[in-house]
Order: structure tokens, then C-alpha cells, then sequence
């Protein structure tokens, strides 16, 4: 039996895995503190309970909730690569994960592979090391920020910026890529391109958790979207890029968080990977596990 099991919802709490779709029972916090387990639920005879592990959510549960999750003792269970399936479980108690939280694991992720690569400027002046710091700490401010109108504008200006600054990371990845053709290299297996990739990953997960703190209803209804569309249109089709990986056949535009976080870790493992093979890779996948299991408690 492995640890701690987690199942990863979007905001009203419905999961989507593979081809499946279970809505959950939530847990319910009471005024004394105590929380109160969901009900248990009970696996479809077509499709077992997907419960996934810490090393499992880096490639199929990042979303927008993450739960803390329990099988029924004596349901049927079988071992997985993502933790266990099972034939009835329930959800114990919600994690601290949050949209703010899957920017700050995008950035520590961004940050632990740069290396010296963090010195790397940008056009406009800003290191990338400079980019990163600068999202987390306008990312705390915004947190910290008062509510109401003003503290929605506050947020909105460092949206802006914060977008600006993607666009200058998009200038330079698409300036190397020209480089890497003229080379003859595979531009998604450059160090330097993946890096510039992976902080402008980072920067664009801080970008949505900003408009989740102003505009939390919308940003949460896009979010549901983009999972009911990756349900109902099957597998979209990624296609690679000087920008990053994109969508084909997306109604949804903005990319949430989560995905970016999740874009984020791929990228710093392939980061690693591409500087010192497997062993290195299979280093960097553990600090990531590592990160996350600090995050979610």
C-alpha cells in the first residue's frame, strides 16, 4: 500500500482521469475546526477509482484542488505507476494547494534548474533569475493585498506586468529557435531554449493565479471549462513551439495555473535531463516530489 493518497478535482470538485469522470463527495469543515469526510464513492463498473500518489500528481493530478483521499478498507485495490485503483474511497480532508501555490511550485521548479542560466537577460534588461524573483514577490504582495476595487487594480497592474514580462521570454525563446535552426538543432532539446521555456511557464502560472485573486468566479468558470473541454473533445493535439506547447481545438483561452505548473516541472526534468541524462532527470523528478509533498502538508 503506498502513502498518502490524493485525488485532484477542479473547483466543485469533479475529477477527470483518462477518460473518466467522478464527482466526488467533499469534505465539509465545521466551526470547531474538525473536518467531516466526504461519502464514500463507489467505483463504475467500467472504470475503478483513480487514487494517485505524490510522484503521480506531477503528470496526471495537478488541478485545481487537491484532497486528501482514503479506499475503503477491504474494497478491491490494485497497484498502479500513479498510486492505486480502487473499488470505493472517499475524501478525507482538502490539502493547501491552491492556484497561488501552483505558481510558487512553478517557479521553485523554474528556479532549481537555471543554474547559471539565471543570469541569461532579456532584452529589455532583467536577468531571468531577475523574472522569477519578481514574480514571487509580486505574487506574496498581491496576496497580501487589500480587497474590493482597489486590490483588484493593484493585482490587475501586476498582471500587466507580469505579462509583459512573458512576452519579452517568448521574444528571446523565438530569437534562439531562429539560432537553433540556422544550427541545425533541435531546438526543444536545447538547454538554454527549455530554461527560457520553463521560467516563462512559471511566469504565466503566476499570471493566472493574479486574475484568480481579482476575478476569483470567472477565472474559476474558465478553469471548469477548460477541464469539460479536455473531457467531451478527447486528446488535443500539442503542438511544440518557440513559445511553449499549445492546445489545437481549445474553446477555453487562458491556460490555468495548474497546467502551467505542471509545463513547468516537465520542462525543468527535460531541462536536467538534456544537461546530465537519466540519473539527473530521475534527481530532479525527487526534489519535485520532495517540493510538492511540502506544499500539500
Amino acid at each position: 500500500m503506498p502513502g498518502q493518497l490524493f485525488v485532484s478535482t477542479d473547483a466543485r470538485g469533479t475529477q477527470y482521469f483518462g477518460g473518466a469522470t467522478i464527482r466526488w463527495s467533499l469534505p465539509v469543515a465545521a466551526r470547531d475546526g474538525t473536518v467531516r469526510p466526504g461519502e464514500w464513492v463507489h467505483a463504475s463498473a467500467e472504470t475503478p477509482l483513480p487514487l494517485l500518489d505524490t510522484d503521480g500528481l506531477l503528470d496526471e493530478g495537478l488541478t485545481e484542488r487537491v484532497f486528501r483521499a482514503e479506499p475503503r478498507p477491504g474494497a478491491g485495490s490494485r497497484r498502479t505507476d500513479f498510486g492505486l485503483e480502487v473499488a470505493e474511497a472517499r475524501l478525507v480532508s482538502e490539502t493547501p494547494w491552491t492556484l497561488s501555490e501552483a505558481a510558487r511550485f512553478a517557479i521553485d521548479c523554474a528556479d532549481h534548474i537555471l543554474g547559471e542560466r539565471a543570469s541569461m537577460a532579456l532584452p529589455s534588461g532583467p536577468s531571468l533569475g531577475d523574472v522569477l524573483s519578481a514574480a514571487r514577490r509580486w505574487l506574496e504582495r498581491a496576496e497580501g493585498a487589500e480587497a474590493g476595487l482597489l486590490g483588484r487594480v493593484a493585482r490587475m497592474a501586476t498582471v500587466h506586468r507580469l505579462r509583459k514580462r512573458s512576452s519579452d521570454l517568448s521574444d528571446l525563446a523565438f530569437g534562439l529557435a531562429v539560432v537553433d535552426e540556422r544550427r541545425d538543432l533541435d531546438t526543444l532539446n536545447d538547454p538554454d531554449w527549455v530554461a527560457i521555456a520553463t521560467t516563462r511557464d512559471a511566469v504565466l502560472a503566476s499570471v493566472e493565479a493574479l486574475r484568480h485573486q481579482a476575478f476569483p468566479h470567472l477565472v474559476e468558470d474558465e478553469n471548469v471549462r477548460y477541464e469539460v473541454d479536455t473531457e467531451n473533445e478527447g486528446p488535443p493535439e500539442v503542438v511544440p513551439t518557440p513559445w511553449g506547447n499549445f492546445m489545437a481545438g481549445r474553446r477555453s483561452g487562458a491556460v490555468p495555473a495548474w497546467v502551467a505548473a505542471r509545463d513547468a516541472a516537465e520542462r525543468a526534468r527535460q531541462a536536467a535531463a538534456d544537461e546530465g541524462g537519466p540519473d539527473a532527470a530521475a534527481a530532479e523528478r525527487a526534489w519535485q516530489v520532495e517540493r510538492l509533498e511540502a506544499v500539500l502538508g
